[in-house]
């Protein structure tokens, strides 16, 4: 019996090492050495309090790294292998062209990585990340998902933007733009050429008109562009009476079958273009994103000159299908404000240069997420000085909104 014993004993003790062995050979780390490239408009600086946060992609599981200083703009970390993405927060010393002090927040990211069998090297791209923007117009709230009705459906036609002046003096909305992005941010294809880094690709352009200053927004006050700017709750209960919108979007139908409603009381955005042939509606589930831009050219200029023709392969259980697309493009420097979103289980990736935005907001958790409907995307308040609300815009969508906010045209913070 004590023979038995032993041997049992021997036996688990060799499990135990064998064990040990696959979980050392299995939790081997590779040095990951990563370049910070400091922003295009700042010549030289230093990185310091630097937080890098890796995400393995298949497993979810986060590790953080704190940089206190950082030398040559590098730094060398080591991780477990996997597929990553990364994100990177931080402050920057730099003087000013008028050779003044300056410390900024930095951030960066990089969409995905991999840290597979021998240590890596990535070059993280850093952007000037602000506590609050006073350049001009922002996107305070966006609601693509329609209300519910009382059986449970989504009543599309009162969908709407919120455009806000988040600054101390007036600016004038003429020839601003909403569009909407050519590429869902839950399908990722390498799409070629890749303009990101200069240009948004755009589906969908529609343009407050305007001669300079015919559309005056006053400090802390907004516009509202709808849809359809009708009693929406003589169909729907559960929806409001846009009657008082400022601008809607009109869509001239060629399918007779399909119609728009035009309150001829309400002004209409000018439709530079759109690919739908019948009525334009922003994506339900709120799986693209959106730009606030400043049009600076004719609209036949445009259309001649800002086409997007991109090539992209799509994979599946079949083989591979080459692909090719036509879009338009909207230069980054024409862009005011971004924002992407997406769906937490189903988010793929940003469709904006991360210059623009850096995350992410959500209305709807999922593919096919009823829990979505009467639910928005407002960004958040930052403070108030005088009773003028001061938006939250770090260029950071998933930190500056409040995802599943209850839609209300007509919320005032």
């Amino acid at each position: 019996m004590k023979q038995l014993k032993f041997c049992f004993m021997l036996l688990a003790t060799c499990l135990l090492v064998a064990c040990n062995s696959d979980d050392e050979a299995t939790d081997q780390r590779l040095n990951l050495t990563t370049t910070f490239q400091l922003p295009s408009s700042i010549e030289g600086g230093t990185l310091k309090e630097l937080t890098l946060t890796f995400k393995e992609l298949n497993t979810g599981r986060e590790t953080t790294e704190q940089v206190p200083t950082v030398a040559g703009n590098q730094a060398t970390v080591k991780l477990l292998k996997g597929e990553y993405e990364v994100r990177v927060v931080g402050k920057l010393n730099y003087k000013d062209k008028a050779g003044t002090a300056k410390e900024s927040n930095i951030s960066g990211r990089i969409e995905s990585f991999s840290l597979l069998n021998n240590d890596q090297n990535v070059t993280i791209q850093l952007f000037i990340a602000g506590t609050e923007n006073y350049e001009g117009f922002v996107l305070a709230e966006i609601f693509c998902a329609g209300s519910p009705t009382p059986k449970g459906k989504s009543y599309y036609a009162d969908k709407y933007f919120m455009i806000y002046n988040n600054t101390d003096r007036v600016l004038y909305a003429d020839s601003l733009v909403i569009a909407e992005s050519a590429f869902l941010t839950v399908m990722k294809h390498d799409y070629t050429p890749d303009i990101m880094a200069t240009d948004f690709a755009v589906e969908a352009i529609y343009m407050v008109p305007g001669s300079g200053k015919d559309v005056p927004v006053k400090p802390g006050e907004r516009l509202l562009i709808v849809d359809n700017a009708i009693d929406h709750t003589k169909a729907n209960p559960n929806s409001w009476n846009e009657t008082t919108a400022d601008f809607e979007w009109y869509d001239e139908s060629t399918i007779p079958s399909i119609s728009d409603i035009d309150n001829t009381a309400v002004k209409n955005l000018d439709r530079i273009y759109c690919y739908t042939k019948t009525i334009w509606t922003p994506h339900a589930q709120g799986f693209k994103s959106y730009a606030l831009a400043r049009m600076k050219t004719t609209k036949d200029d445009y259309l001649t000159n800002y086409t997007y023709e991109y090539e992209y392969r799509v994979v599946g259980r079949t083989g591979a299908v080459d692909m090719k697309g036509k879009s338009y493009r909207i230069p980054n420097d024409w862009i005011i404000d971004a924002v992407n979103m997406s769906a937490p289980a189903t988010y793929q990736w940003l469709v904006t240069s991360p210059e623009l935005d850096q995350g992410y907001a959500y209305s709807s958790e999922m593919m096919g997420d009823k829990t979505a409907y009467g639910k928005s995307v407002r960004r958040k308040l930052l403070r108030k000085e005088g009773g003028r609300a001061i938006l939250q815009d770090t260029n950071n969508s998933s930190q500056d909104f409040e995802h599943r906010a209850t839609a209300n045209p007509f919320f005032k913070y």
